[in-house]
């Protein structure tokens, strides 16, 4: 009787779990791929659509918001509204993300985007949408994603575990990569067949697609986080816990670095193709696909390579020289020959710093210092656009992209000059299982640094 009992309950196991665990299994198995469970399928599946349907509406909005004002200034400030409320609110993104489930989270943001993304469609069909709505309706998508993609990125982690978190975060930006392409041609038909209302309104149906996919998810096969019962996280804890870790110190300077001078590349490159290549139709389009091109030979490197700290440090270096050469190349084929290892060299930077702040951050702090980390980014885009746009002005694109390239291979440079100097960290240019990051030993055997003593609720 107890025999046929464990038969009944070892059969009833197998018909729950058809599929593999994705965590290694102590006799040393491999860890099955990162598409051979459900979940990150459903995962990426949704993803796919919904970024499309994004890039697809935001690319239609810029051309209506002009065509509506016929003023760069108002185009500039319905473009910067997300990126004002996201700056704003960031922080409490990540408190959410640590505070509750985020599959939970993400399910409430998806379907507030829903609601306002078909609200939107509702006034554009009707014919009555002005410009007050768009400010309205970017400062409300702004202020939910700010909650969204601190959490996004802690959930990529439960989807796909630490062991497969790279290849995870590697995919997340491909497919940013291939939906801005997909968006972009696309926008432009479908402008001319449905108008702005249904672009918007086919939106709306791509979110419901994300939606499906969150509840189609088995909550079992997530790597959920262990949280402490009745622990508070606070925004304080996260900036506490990034300055005692020279691991995360680091990374965050870096991507500092890298938003402030690295990110204005595109911007220019219109400028530049509205002036010196504006002879040569469709000149912009161009240089974006080979960049993206490049990124996708990145996603390749990174997907087969587990990222380390030394690799993150060398593309950094390699980005900044690759834009001074993009400033020298005096055509079109010269640009794109030196683009398309940009496009590579960026995709290995972002891809680096996203999985290897969260594989040397506890669980509990994760969204908080995620949090951290995009609040750095974006504020650090936000002003070197601004930057890069003056210097553009006053001296001409192509300084302006050697004054960014310069600024980010010397800060670069210093940083990688600074750590070996000090002997501060120990830098493994070799891919690792699971990469790391780890202080030097001092002298007397001990850290440079005390440990530190956080509670997920600080």
């Amino acid at each position: 009787m107890t025999e046929g009992k464990t038969e009944g309950k070892t059969r009833e196991k197998t018909e729950e779990e058809t599929e593999e665990e994705t965590a290694p299994t102590a006799s040393g198995a491999p860890t099955p791929g990162l598409l051979a469970t459900r979940n990150p399928r459903l995962y990426y599946a949704g993803l796919i659509v919904s970024q499309v349907g994004t890039n697809t509406q935001l690319v239609a909005l810029g051309w209506f918001t002009y065509q509506l004002s016929h003023d760069a200034i108002v185009l500039g400030v319905v473009s910067a509204a997300p990126i004002l409320t996201m700056l704003l609110f960031s922080q409490w993104g990540g408190v959410a993300a640590d505070r509750f489930p985020p599959r939970r989270v993400l399910l409430c943001t998806h379907s507030l985007l829903a609601v306002l993304t078909l609200l939107l469609g509702l006034l554009a069909r009707s014919g009555s949408l002005a410009v007050w709505h768009l400010v309205c309706f970017t400062l409300c998508v702004g202020s939910v994603n700010a909650i969204g993609l601190p959490t996004e990125q802690v959930f990529v982690s439960e989807v796909a575990g630490d062991d497969r978190l790279g290849k995870a975060v590697t995919l997340n930006n491909v497919i940013l990569n291939l939906s801005l392409i997909v968006g972009s041609a696309a926008a432009g038909p479908l402008l001319d067949a449905l108008h702005l209302g249904g672009v918007v309104l086919l939106n709306a149906l791509s979110y419901l697609t994300m939606i499906t996919a969150l509840l189609l998810m088995s909550p079992r096969r997530l790597h959920t986080r262990v949280r402490r019962p009745g622990a508070r996280p606070r925004v304080r804890g996260a900036w506490a816990y990034v300055g005692h870790s020279p691991a995360l110190t680091v990374l965050l300077v870096v991507i500092g670095i890298v938003g402030l001078f690295g990110t204005s590349l595109p911007s220019l490159l219109l400028l530049l193709c509205s002036g010196e290549l504006s002879a040569q139709a469709g000149a912009y389009g161009i240089l974006l696909a080979v960049v993206s091109v490049g990124s996708l030979a990145g996603g390749v490197l990174t997907w087969r390579n587990e990222v380390a700290l030394g690799t993150v440090l060398i593309a950094g270096l390699l980005l900044g020289i690759l834009e001074l050469a993009v400033a020298a190349m005096p055509s079109l084929l010269t640009l794109g020959l030196v683009l398309l290892p940009v496009g590579v060299v960026s995709l290995v930077l972002r891809a680096g710093l996203l999985s290897l702040a969260q594989l040397q951050t506890l669980p509990e702090f994760r969204g908080r210092v995620m949090a951290v980390f995009q609040l750095v980014y974006r504020a650090g885009w936000f002003l070197g656009t601004l930057l890069a746009g003056w210097l553009a002005q006053v001296w001409g694109p192509r300084p302006a992209m050697a004054v960014g390239g310069a600024a980010v291979t010397a800060l670069v440079a210093t940083v990688i000059v600074v750590m070996t100097a000090t002997k501060a960290m120990r830098v493994s240019l070799h891919p690792q299982r699971t990469p790391h990051i780890t202080l030097a030993p001092h002298p007397n055997g001990r850290h440079r640094r005390p440990p530190l003593h956080l509670t997920p609720d600080q």
